[in-house]
């Protein structure tokens, strides 16, 4: 067979033989590098915008080691390993105590856990291929490595393995402070330590006041074959895309984006696989406007059963809901309480944000949702609104999109329709503009017929609670108005902080008897839905 070679951005066909790395290497850089070694690839395509770039992916992943000894890059001279005797360590030029030998380690964290390789695969008509290597049971990042050449799965497999068997023997680092009859190191050289393993190889050296100074990498071995299978072509049938499902969300900002302005989200998906964006229009009374669906596929669905009212401040270890998703190839996964304390598994059910522990399959794309955190961001408010067929989406920053809507949207009919004709509708009310309810609302008749109002506010922006002292205003200015429903009329007040004082005289004409008290947070945009509470006035 052939092989097919290019150099910088061309390509070049020399016939009938398979040549080894180190023609290709002298061949991209018109004899500026110098390789050893009989490895061989079927074929490859050097290109990029220098010699470097073009070469550096056949450098890494056959390991080629190339020293600069200032007119070309060679391979180090071969010879036996340089025996370092234990009396030569720890030289030093001054009489002072040196280290007999400095180890370094990279942490474990600094080393992929997988690399993936692509290649090209004459198996597959030269379509591109993957080989994975894992470090067992190592979960660091992931390394991608393209290798634009010819080789067969095996080959691949191999040089996977041993790239990333590289990188985690390279953690290791030795430096030596050796006499000055070592001057004459040099990067490459072998060197048999005291140290495991035995052989090292010279990184790189320097002189300092007669003292050898040589940074050493554990040796390396050659790239072996190992078994692997090229896989098969997967077909890619047409598959009609099923009907597109909209839904409009107005919810508590809970992804806390920069922009502070009336916002809805729009949630898209259908039941077949694959996915692509599809145009929608929003309308506002005479407003359009033109967006797309989010990047990923939603996970929407509706309930199929009705979700009970619960504390909002405990884990609901009673309730549980079962929902059906558009796509029932979609799946929902479990999470721990760590996870559910850093925000995982949020989703708006209803007008309820929940967020779900327990994800049991139920089979066909329906699931069992319990061990439940509910009325996240302020919407306690909707506990007791839970009907079967209300909507269910998971929010995902990458599976819904944000559309920002007028300032004068609020309280307004919002409408969503796609191309196909399919649309909803929602009365826009502006929750993530809405500063949440106030808590821990208290009220207590005073000696002298007053009445005492306390409670604490709690923010829009403060999510996160970031400084563990107290939450972000998120407004211009803090202002409440407080209101006492009485047995004869009500009374409106304003503060502009948690709590007043209510004078006897100022609440004479609500009338005695049982009375509530109803306190709202007033926003930039809106005021808060209200903390209330009851008490007997004299």
């Amino acid at each position: 067979m052939g092989w097919w070679f290019g150099r910088i951005l061309t390509f070049e066909s020399v016939a009938d033989e398979a040549p080894a790395i180190s023609d290709i290497l002298a061949d991209a850089s018109d004899g500026a590098i110098l390789a050893d070694g009989d490895e061989t690839v079927a074929g490859y395509a050097a290109y990029g915008s220098s010699i470097s770039a073009a070469v550096e992916p056949l450098v890494n992943c056959f390991d080629v080691q190339l020293f600069d000894d200032g007119s070309t890059l060679r391979a180090a001279i071969a010879g036996s390993p340089l025996r370092i005797m234990t009396d030569e360590l720890g030289s030093s030029a001054d009489d002072k105590a040196a280290p007999r030998v400095r180890r370094e380690q990279l942490p474990v964290t600094a080393v992929p856990g997988t690399l993936t390789l692509s290649y090209y695969d004459p198996q597959r008509d030269y379509q591109s291929g993957e080989a994975r290597a894992l470090a067992a049971g190592r979960n660091g990042s992931e390394l991608q490595q393209d290798l634009p050449a010819v080789l067969d799965a095996a080959a691949a497999k191999g040089i996977a393995q041993q790239m990333l068997a590289r990188r985690w023997a390279e953690r290791d680092k030795l430096t030596l402070r050796l006499p000055p009859s070592q001057m004459a190191l040099e990067p490459g050289t072998l060197i048999d330590v005291p140290a495991d393993p035995l052989s090292w190889m010279v990184d790189s050296c320097t002189v300092d006041a007669f003292v050898t100074i040589a940074e050493l990498r554990p040796s390396r071995g050659s790239v072996v074959s190992m078994s692997a299978d090229p896989g098969r072509i997967i077909d890619n049938p047409d598959v009609v895309a099923g009907p597109l499902i909209v839904a409009i969300l107005d919810v508590p900002d809970v992804v806390q984006s920069a922009s502070d302005e009336p916002a809805i989200l729009i949630a898209a998906a259908n039941s077949t696989p694959g996915w692509k964006r599809q145009a929608i229009t929003v309308a506002i009374g005479s407003t359009t406007i033109s967006t797309q669906t989010a990047a990923r596929k939603s996970v929407l669905g509706t309930a199929l059963t009705a979700l009970g009212q619960r504390d909002p401040y405990l884990v609901d270890h009673v309730n549980s809901v079962d929902v059906g998703l558009v796509d029932a190839d979609q799946w929902l996964t479990s999470c721990d309480d760590e996870a559910l304390a850093a925000g995982t598994n949020i989703a708006v059910l209803g007008r309820e944000l929940i967020q779900f522990g327990d994800a049991e399959s139920l089979g066909g794309g329906h699931f069992r949702l319990s061990r439940l955190l509910r009325g996240r961001a302020g919407t306690e408010w909707a506990l007791a609104e839970h009907l079967p067929g209300e909507s269910f989406c998971l929010l995902r920053s990458d599976s819904v999109r944000q559309v920002s809507l007028p300032t004068w949207a609020l309280n307004s009919s919002v409408t969503a329709s796609s191309r196909e004709g399919v649309s909803t509708s929602i009365q826009f009310a502006g929750e993530r503009l809405r500063p949440f309810a106030p808590v821990n609302l208290k009220a207590v008749v005073g000696t002298a017929g007053d009445l005492q109002l306390s409670w604490t506010r709690r923010s829009r922006k403060g999510l996160a609670w970031a400084d563990e002292v107290d939450v972000p205003l998120g407004e211009t200015r803090e202002q409440y108005r407080v209101t006492v429903n009485g047995s004869a009329s009500t009374a409106e007040f304003t503060c502009e902080t948690p709590g007043m004082t209510i004078a006897e005289s100022a609440r004479s004409d609500v009338g005695p008897g049982s009375a509530t008290v109803e306190v709202r947070q007033i926003g930039d945009w809106a005021a808060s839905r209200p903390a209330q509470t009851s008490i007997i006035l004299p």
